[in-house]
């Protein structure tokens, strides 16, 4: 995961321990996803519980790198606040760190 965003600057991890609550989004999403899978293929498909459990531990291990993605995409949408003018701002302040370095060394 990139530690800020390339394009406005905007910190990925703002503090440590910043996604422990996307846990809680993933455990709900995947919660939810497995109690339906499950009821759909013992109720629907007729499927014996060890089968259906064998499909449900597939499709969670094909789905891990998602959900935890997913769940950290959620979870920072709720906590950070969009700013429109980001992308300026962080260009002013990256000219600037700019301009600051090559007078430095101009003046060296």
């Amino acid at each position: 995961m990139n530690k800020q965003c390339p394009a406005c600057g905007q910190r990925f991890e703002p503090e440590l321990g910043f996604y422990y609550g996307a846990m809680f989004i993933s455990y709900i999403f995947v919660g939810f996803f497995s109690l339906g899978l499950t009821g759909l293929l013992v109720f629907y498909f007729n499927l014996s519980i060890e089968v259906t459990f064998t499909i449900l531990i597939g499709i969670l291990a094909i789905l891990f790198l998602w959900n935890l993605r997913f769940s950290r995409s959620i979870w920072i949408h709720l906590l950070v606040k969009y700013d429109p003018q980001a992308i300026s701002k962080y260009q002013a302040r990256q000219e600037k760190k700019e301009n600051a370095m090559e007078e430095s060394t101009n003046q060296a």
